[in-house]
């Protein structure tokens, strides 16, 4: 079959298409961003809106990644904000065309994946043809992973939780320290500015809860609370459903906020009546911590 590499969609646009000023953006990005806070990162959750307004949150939580860390694969899924259909896109023709070069895409694996669970995954190229969320991630992996890695794209198509839950049970088999999953999704879309920081407070906890039937019901309350022109509470709820299924019951995950705005906050284009909201989080394995030696504690004391 021939390689169909996928063009970028949104580059000059979401973020810069020139390289070297893409790359001059992603310094300034990285150089104001949230140091790294935790270690052992298995999977974050990172806004995909343009570079002015949610790239210091992106940044942030993309530093939360060991930058030396060799990955197997690098998971990225996204729902899709053009396409809606049963389960999920697995994009298995070529490789990711960037304004800095080539994004990898383990092919060979997503053909498998597809051909392994057809009745979840596709390799209908066409939901992520124009898709922004998985795209807008790849600058900010690319700078900061100093290792080779590829990539796995998917899309999520479904709005029903139970596929969400198949689809998770699918992916789980690869949530492990060998791999990394990037969740894409923006909180809340075009609330004023305090109802949005109140909404994506709420939404923010729910996820850190590692509990999918409290986010699913907090959404829900969300909704119920007709909050003036809240369309949505969690874009890419979908994907980070998903996620909530692989992990939940896992004592030895953990979620973390790293940081939050939302696009009322961006100097210049930051409008207060309508905003976007972003969260950064990660997902790490728990440190066990250091139990204090008693015995030589006490050799000491008494000599």
């Amino acid at each position: 079959m021939e390689k169909i590499d996928r063009k970028p969609a949104v580059a000059g646009q979401f973020y810069p298409a020139d390289p070297k000023i893409l790359q001059i953006k992603l310094t300034d990005l990285f150089a104001k961003a949230t140091p790294m806070q935790h270690q052992k990162v298995r999977a974050i959750i990172s806004p995909h809106a343009g570079y002015v307004f949610s790239g210091k949150v992106a940044a942030s939580v993309f530093n939360q990644i060991d930058s030396e860390k060799t990955y197997k694969r690098v998971f990225i899924l996204a729902t899709s904000h053009h396409e809606y259909f049963e389960g999920a896109s697995v994009y298995c023709d070529g490789d990711f065309l960037m304004p800095y070069g080539k994004d990898l895409v383990d092919t060979t694996f997503g053909k498998k994946l597809v051909d392994s669970f057809p009745k979840i995954f596709t390799n209908n190229r066409n939901p992520h043809l124009k898709e922004h969320s998985i795209e807008v991630q790849l600058p900010f992996l690319h700078h900061v992973l100093n290792t080779d890695y590829c990539i796995i794209p998917i899309i999520i198509g479904t709005s029903n939780p139970a596929v969400c839950k198949e689809i998770a049970k699918a992916l789980k088999f690869w949530f492990n320290a060998d791999n990394l999953f990037i969740i894409s999704s923006d909180f809340s879309h075009y609330a004023a500015y305090t109802d949005a920081r109140k909404i994506d407070e709420f939404t923010k906890t729910a996820i850190l809860s590692n509990h999918p039937e409290t986010l699913i019901n907090t959404l829900k309350e969300n909704s119920r609370k007709q909050v003036p022109n809240l369309v949505t509470s969690l874009c890419g709820w979908t994907s980070v459903l998903t996620l909530l299924y692989m992990t939940t019951g896992n004592d030895s995950m953990e979620y973390h906020a790293i940081g939050y705005q939302n696009s009322g906050d961006t100097p210049i284009y930051g409008e207060k009546d309508r905003v976007v909201g972003y969260w950064g989080i990660s997902v790490s394995e728990i440190q066990q911590k250091k139990i204090p030696n008693l015995f030589n504690n006490a050799k000491k004391i008494n000599g």
